[in-house]
């Protein structure tokens, strides 16, 4: 028999050569990896810049809408202005409807405090207007 063939085969001679193609492989896996991420990166960047640009152009369309019709941006801008007015007014009118009835309520509740109430503001008033009275003459000329 040879020598080859007597000596038993040791995997630890194999084993060394294996672990440096394994770890080239994953080296390469990695490398791999890296690539398809920083390609997937500038693809993604690629698109959000694209994105962008369009976002730009479409400002810059509208932007040159309006400022090519001005007649037309006011008129939408007095709609919308009356538009909110007659909403605000709705809500005013609303408010004063509910406190009117609150009023009318309380008044019909308490008849001697809603009286107490309405003397001490007629009084308030007179006050005010007897002061200004006493500052300047009755006709405004000073005395």
């Amino acid at each position: 028999m040879d020598d080859n063939a007597k000596r038993p085969h040791t995997t630890g001679d194999h084993a060394g050569m294996g672990a440096t193609t394994i770890d080239q492989n994953r080296g390469q896996q990695q490398s791999g990896t890296t690539d398809q991420a920083l390609q997937q990166a500038k693809s993604t960047a690629n698109q959000a810049i694209d994105h962008a640009k369009a976002m730009a152009r479409n400002i810059g369309e509208q932007a040159r809408a309006v400022a090519g019709d001005p007649n037309a941006t006011a008129q939408e801008l007095a709609r919308q202005a009356r538009e909110q007015a007659s909403a605000a007014g709705d809500v005013l009118y609303r408010q004063g409807q509910r406190a009117g009835e609150y009023l009318t309520q309380n008044v019909n509740e308490y008849p001697l405090t809603a009286l107490l109430i309405a003397g001490m503001i007629g009084y308030g008033l007179a006050f005010l207007v007897h002061t200004s009275w006493q500052g300047q003459g009755f006709w405004g000329n000073d005395r």
